[in-house]
């Protein structure tokens, strides 16, 4: 390994910061009416909401409720509850915001994407009358998955985060994504969601990390037990044992979750040099290269005191600035009343554990969020977007 490589994986260690979601993100189920507009959604960076009668131009207000059930229920023979068409239409319009989170299913649900929304638009090219014509095609199956457009008016831009297969998913969530509502409130499973979505990040004032094991053959509970102890004794060095939780839900693959509980102001100081570090051997996507011998340049800094006495007085320039960098590290360390001894153990059991479970990175990538299979299947059971 270069020196050049050792520095930047330093540096990277060293500026190392935790994604903060805002407390008031909110999170959205928006379908595709049977899978039909999954494939346009992600190609073209947009949903979209049927019921092209309602759009901004709407009075939502009481005193026409009346008015817009009764004109629901003439426009469209199927609806049965028009009050609840009109709280959707009014969600996709007004409640959304930019950078909630869009949770959007493929058809039968085999995949499903994750996304940032973006602004409200409409396209007035889509009329109602188009809207009864596609939707009538598919209900009666003439028309294939791929060979229509999406006819609906009211619309968001999106931006891609990620895409899993269903079996990927937490079994709570999948079971709230099997459900037909056209647009639904996911808050409820808001820590579910952003455990898909990140490796760590803080939500409120909680903070998590999360081990994506995809071991596919029987797990032995040594590994398990080296993960437990490696996290718990990093997690406990910056934080609470009391603050400290865990959630472990192994389907082969499944993932293990900690969470800190109200930790935001209790931290120790320079707690986030442990947490890169903890993020880095678990398999986080800490880094967004690769540095061949990594992991033994993270362990090192455990003894670079030692090293910098040692080696100081014949290092070249650029080994004393990686002698230098690791030694700043380790002070500040130590500042934050932690003892680098103790976790030298950990780090070992955590590297063995997550090795075996064969624990890998989430990746965020606008690229790899639409590098899905084009679906070329309908689901066959009821879609009923107005209920």
């Amino acid at each position: 390994m270069t020196y050049t490589d050792q520095l930047a994986l330093l540096d990277a260690i060293e500026n190392f910061s935790v994604p903060i979601i805002p407390p008031t993100t909110h999170f959205w189920m928006i379908r595709t009416k049977k899978g039909y507009f999954y494939n346009e959604f992600l190609s073209k960076r947009f949903v979209a909401l049927a019921w092209n009668n309602i759009s901004q131009e709407t009075d939502f207000s009481e005193s026409n409720k009346d008015s817009l059930k009764d004109d629901i229920l003439m426009t469209f023979k199927e609806i049965h509850r028009p009050s609840t068409v009109i709280n959707k239409c009014h969600s996709f319009i007004y409640e959304i915001k930019t950078n909630d989170i869009l949770v959007i299913p493929s058809a039968k649900s085999s995949y499903i994407t994750f996304a940032l929304a973006g602004e409200y638009y409409e396209d007035d090219s889509k009329t109602l009358e188009l809207e009864q014509n596609v939707i009538y095609r598919i209900d009666n199956h003439d028309v294939d998955i791929n060979d229509v457009s999406c006819p609906y008016k009211k619309r968001r831009h999106m931006t891609l985060l990620r895409t899993v297969k269903n079996e990927e998913l937490n079994y709570s969530l999948c079971r709230a994504i099997s459900n037909y509502h056209g647009i639904s409130n996911l808050d409820s499973y808001s820590k579910q969601i952003l455990n898909a979505l990140y490796n760590y990040y803080m939500f409120g004032n909680d903070m998590s990390f999360v081990l994506n094991v995809r071991k596919q053959t029987p797990i032995g509970p040594r590994s398990i037990n080296n993960v437990l102890y490696g996290t718990t004794e990093l997690l406990t060095s910056i934080a609470s044992e009391e603050c400290i939780s865990t959630q472990v839900s192994l389907n082969s693959p499944g993932d293990i979750v900690f969470s800190l509980v109200n930790v935001k102001n209790l931290l120790v100081d320079n707690w986030q040099f442990i947490f890169a570090i903890l993020v880095f051997l678990g398999g986080g996507s800490a880094l967004s290269f690769k540095v061949p011998g990594a992991i033994d340049i993270v362990k090192s800094i455990f003894s670079a005191k030692d090293d910098y006495r040692i080696k100081h007085a014949e290092a070249e320039k650029a080994e004393l600035e990686v002698l230098e960098k690791k030694a700043d590290l380790l002070q500040k360390i130590k500042d934050s009343g932690i003892n680098p001894e103790s976790l030298k153990n950990p780090v070992d059991a955590l590297l063995t554990g997550c090795t075996t479970l064969e624990v890998e990175p989430i990746i965020l990538d606008d690229a790899s969020a639409a590098n899905v299979p084009l679906a070329t299947e309908v689901q066959e059971s009821p879609d009923i977007e107005d209920e």
